[in-house]
């Protein structure tokens, strides 16, 4: 435990029994917890009482707003109840042990050379987050996950938070080059490591084999539950219109490797043709400004796909750091 008031607020969707654990592994570290179901219906109920007896604020919304909405309603009640800080949670994301001072310690060492926006560990799962030096032994950041962010109050109330109408997908990106472009960039706690599970990996396939080119292919490719490929393909859109001016090589690279995704998962769907409607719309919405929830339709579109591939087995339980 730090000396500064530190909350956690953490996003739940369907939460499983598992979110307790993971729950009470990140409030030993914090001054308190806010916990903000997003739509679950009453199928969450045990969950979030087991929640609410461990001592968290729970916090349940009757629709499913997305996950920028969930976390700013939940920051908003961290910082009504006095917090001078928040870490911001998935259920699905393991909070190491002693990461709140570290993320906090380095935020405080950083502040002596310039005014850092966030924290965050330095590597998400087995995904590097830190990038270059930006002042001595202070690491900048690209591509980051909300999940594990370290938030100053002074940073929410003056930049805003997350964009609800993006729901999900690419919400935190946008985050990042918000703050970056207001000179409040976002920086790494060295060493620390969050754990999580990143989608679903399957098996790359050509000709009914396995197939991969070692060094430049991958023989397996991680695919995203389908109907968020509606929200990564329309948020690409927007956050390329917005910010190409400042992050012009950025966008052009990661637009890049979005269209290869997109590429590789419509061989894996079926039926292909959905997947391929739910891009198309996608692109649609993203070109004429219709943000918020996707339609109906499309969410029943995407409920019909499946990955046809061999899934690859799923690895150890991740550990808490790198050496």
């Amino acid at each position: 435990m730090t000396g500064a008031v530190i909350w956690g607020v953490m996003s739940c969707f369907r939460p499983g029994d598992d979110v307790v654990r993971t729950a009470g592994a990140a409030f030993a570290q914090l001054s308190g917890l806010v916990v903000v179901d997003d739509g679950s219906g009453p199928d969450a109920a045990g969950p979030l009482s087991a929640l609410h007896e461990l001592g968290a604020h729970v916090l349940r919304q009757d629709v499913n707003a997305g996950i920028g909405a969930a976390l700013n309603r939940g920051v908003a009640e961290a910082f009504a109840r006095g917090a001078e800080f928040v870490v911001t949670l998935d259920q699905d994301s393991s909070l190491p042990e002693d990461a709140v001072r570290r993320l906090h310690e380095t935020h405080a060492q950083a502040s002596v050379a310039l005014s850092p926006g966030a924290v965050v560990p330095e590597y998400f799962a087995d995904v590097r987050q830190a990038r270059e030096e930006i002042a001595p032994g202070v690491h900048g950041t690209a591509n980051v996950i909300q999940s594990g962010m370290l938030i100053p109050r002074e940073v929410w109330e003056s930049l805003g938070g997350f964009r609800e109408d993006f729901f999900i997908d690419l919400v935190d990106t946008e985050y990042e080059f918000r703050l970056t472009r207001a000179g409040r960039p976002i920086i790494a706690a060295p060493g620390l490591k969050m754990g999580h599970r990143l989608g679903t990996a399957l098996e790359r396939r050509l000709f009914g084999r396995r197939f991969g080119i070692p060094g430049l292919l991958p023989d397996e490719v991680t695919v995203s539950t389908p109907f968020r490929y509606y929200y990564r393909r329309r948020n690409r859109i927007v956050l390329n219109r917005e910010y190409a001016g400042t992050f012009r090589a950025r966008i052009l690279r990661d637009t890049i490797l979005d269209h290869l995704h997109f590429v590789n998962v419509l061989q894996l769907a079926k039926p292909r043709r959905s997947l391929r409607r739910l891009l198309r719309e996608g692109r649609r919405a993203g070109r004429s400004g219709r943000m918020g929830r996707m339609p109906q339709e499309l969410m029943d579109l995407a409920a019909g796909i499946v990955w046809a591939a061999p899934r690859v087995a799923d690895p150890a339980p991740p550990g808490t750091e790198y050496p």
